[in-house]
């Protein structure tokens, strides 16, 4: 079975799924099961994490951090994120410690940091999804959708129609063919969000903004993790999504996408009336 083939069943199961937990969340008012979903997905993420920064020679404590990303996020999603900031600054603390003892004060400063951003990059980021599922559903199915057209844009136009590299010296699979096909799936796909149907015209500015915006930070997050990759010298990051590689592999463009998205709506939309620390 060839990766494409692999890549586009996995979607068809992935997509409904997760759209599916979040509607049964939403529906039903069950927090902890999105704080469930998401901490999964960060132990998986954090896990290829950990993976790929050990090859690159910088050791973390992996028990350690593994535990604290889903206990991290089901704080976020219990207490509004209040008690998880006190964990947030628990794990860069305890990472400090652990590298200086571990590797001295030179190299413990790297692993440190390794460690630390590790943790903003997966657990801290993810939780912003729970912060668009608190202003409903559409929030995030329009978020999901966004972020899945700019990937299925750019991988059937880039696969087609990709000669020009993007980023050659980071990824050799991306085209700026393949940029400009996501980002026209992603601006169709902002077009689904019911409140922008009431006044559509005085909305297309926002439209477009959202899909280019986010289709933007979902590429950047995709380079970002090839560059990453690259370092370590790995392909993909781990075997969990078929057609994908890792879990990491499969939500590095959400990642970056996630503040984004959320700012946008948070404070010039003013769509969403919540957020971090602001209960």
């Amino acid at each position: 079975m060839s990766q494409t083939v692999k890549r586009v069943l996995t979607g068809i199961v992935a997509m409904p799924a997760a759209l599916g937990i979040f509607w049964i969340a939403c529906a039903y008012q069950l927090d902890w099961l999105v704080g469930l979903a998401i901490s999964a997905v960060g132990v998986c993420a954090g896990w290829e994490y950990i993976q790929i920064v050990s090859k690159l020679g910088i050791p973390q404590p992996k028990e350690f951090l593994l535990g604290a990303i889903p206990l991290y996020l089901m704080l976020s999603v219990l207490w509004e994120g209040q008690y998880a900031l006190l964990i947030g600054w628990g794990v860069a603390y305890f990472t400090v410690l652990y590298s200086f003892f571990r590797k001295g004060s030179q190299e413990g400063f790297f692993a440190a940091m390794a460690g630390i951003f590790g943790f903003l990059y997966i657990p801290a980021l993810l939780s912003l999804i729970y912060f668009l599922y608190r202003g409903g559903f559409a929030f995030v199915a329009h978020f999901l959708l966004i972020v899945w057209g700019y990937d299925i844009g750019a991988f059937a136009v880039g696969s087609a129609f990709g000669r020009h590299r993007l980023l050659p010296k980071i990824s050799l699979a991306k085209t700026w063919e393949g940029v400009g096909g996501g980002l026209a799936v992603a601006v169709l796909a902002a077009i689904v969000f019911p409140p922008f149907w009431q006044d559509f015209w005085r909305f297309l500015p926002h439209i477009l903004a959202l899909g280019v915006c986010t289709g933007c930070a979902a590429q950047l997050g995709d380079l970002f993790e090839s560059l990453f990759k690259r370092a370590a010298g790995v392909k993909d990051s781990g075997w969990l999504v078929p057609g994908h590689g890792g879990m990491l592999d499969r939500i590095d463009g959400m990642l970056a996408a996630l503040p984004v998205y959320f700012a946008y709506m948070r404070f010039v939309l003013g769509l969403l009336s919540n957020g971090p620390g602001n209960p």
